[in-house]
C-alpha cells in the first residue's frame, strides 16, 4: 500500500535487474480493517506493468513446496525482477483471532497463545527451537563459508590476471580514494570570472569523475537545469551498464540516493527539503 514501495520497483523493473526477488504477504489486513477500505488494486497487474516477472502463491499458510517452488522459478529468471505474492491468514493458528485486524499489531494475550499452541498442536515451551528447525537451518553455515571461500579464490585469480582493474575494485569497495585526488579540482582565485554555482558545482564533478572511478550519481530529471551531468559518461541503462548516471524521477530519487549510497544526486532545493521531511515523518 506504501507508494514508496511502487517509486523503488519502478526503475529495478526499467533497468531489467534480474536477481531483485520480492516477497507481497496477501494478507487484506490492516490495523483500522481489511485493506479493502482504501485498497482494493491489483497488484500483479501493477508489477507486470512495472516490468516485473510475477508468481502468486495462493496457500501461503501451509503452502510449503508452492514457495520453494516460486523462489526457484524466481532465480531462473534473468531479464526482470520477479514479485512472489504470498497470500496468507494473518494470526494463522489463532482460533479467535485469525483473519481480523485485532491480530495485527498487537498481542495475542496469555489466554489466546494458549489456545493458539492447542490449535497448532505445539506444546513446547516459549521460545523453544525445535530440532529440526535448528538442523534445516545450520547447514547452511557450513554451506556460506565454502561459497565464501570459492568466491575468495575466484577472486585471487581475477586479481592476478586484472590487476589494474582488481585495485580499481578493492579501492572503490573499501572507499580508499587514489593518491592525489585533490590536485584534478580546479583551482579559482578572487579574480575568477563570476559563475552560478551549479556550473562551478559541475565542472568539479566532471574533474572527480576522471580520477574516481566510483563517483556515480543522478538527477530528478533535472541533470540540464542543475548541471549535474558527467559528460564522459552516459546515462546508466541495461544496454549502458558502465555509464555513471542513474537518470529518475522525482519519487524515485527520494530513495535511490539511500538505496545505492550514491556519492552525489540533485533535485531543486524546495523538493530536497520535502523529501528530507517527508523521510521524517515515514
Amino acid at each position: 500500500m506504501e507508494g514508496i514501495a511502487n517509486e523503488a520497483c519502478s526503475p529495478a523493473g526499467h533497468w531489467g535487474l534480474g536477481k531483485p526477488i520480492a516477497f507481497y504477504d496477501d494478507n487484506h489486513i490492516s490495523i483500522d480493517g481489511d485493506t479493502e477500505i482504501a485498497f482494493t488494486e491489483d497488484v500483479i497487474d501493477r508489477f507486470e506493468a512495472l516490468g516485473w516477472h510475477t508468481i502468486w502463491v495462493k496457500n501461503g499458510n501451509t503452502g510449503y513446496d508452492d514457495i520453494r517452488a516460486a523462489i526457484k522459478e524466481a532465480k531462473a529468471v534473468k531479464d526482470k525482477p520477479t514479485l512472489i505474492k504470498v497470500t496468507t491468514t494473518i494470526g494463522y493458528g489463532s482460533p479467535n483471532k485469525a483473519n481480523t485486524d485485532s491480530v495485527h499489531g498487537s498481542a495475542l494475550g496469555a489466554k489466546e497463545v494458549d489456545a493458539t499452541r492447542q490449535s497448532l498442536e505445539w506444546p513446547y515451551e516459549p521460545f523453544y527451537v525445535h530440532e529440526d528447525v535448528k538442523s534445516h537451518w545450520s547447514h547452511h553455515v557450513p554451506e556460506g563459508a565454502a561459497l565464501e571461500a570459492e568466491w575468495n579464490a575466484r577472486f585471487v585469480e581475477y586479481e592476478e590476471k586484472y590487476k589494474e582493474d582488481a585495485a580499481e575494485l578493492k579501492a572503490i569497495i573499501s572507499g580508499e580514494l587514489p593518491a592525489g585526488w585533490e590536485k584534478a579540482l580546479p583551482t579559482y582565485t578572487p579574480e575568477s570570472p563570476a559563475d552560478a554555482t551549479r556550473n562551478l558545482s559541475q565542472q568539479n564533478l566532471n574533474a572527480l569523475a576522471k580520477v574516481l572511478p566510483g563517483l556515480l550519481g543522478g538527477s530528478a530529471d533535472l541533470a540540464s537545469s542543475n548541471m549535474t551531468l558527467l559528460k564522459m559518461f552516459g546515462n546508466f541503462q541495461r544496454a549502458h551498464l558502465r555509464s555513471r548516471m542513474f537518470v529518475s524521477g522525482l519519487g524515485n530519487m527520494g530513495w535511490v540516493p539511500s538505496a545505492m549510497a550514491l556519492p552525489f544526486t540533485a533535485l531543486v532545493f524546495s523538493l530536497t527539503v520535502l523529501l528530507s521531511l517527508f523521510s521524517l515523518t515515514t
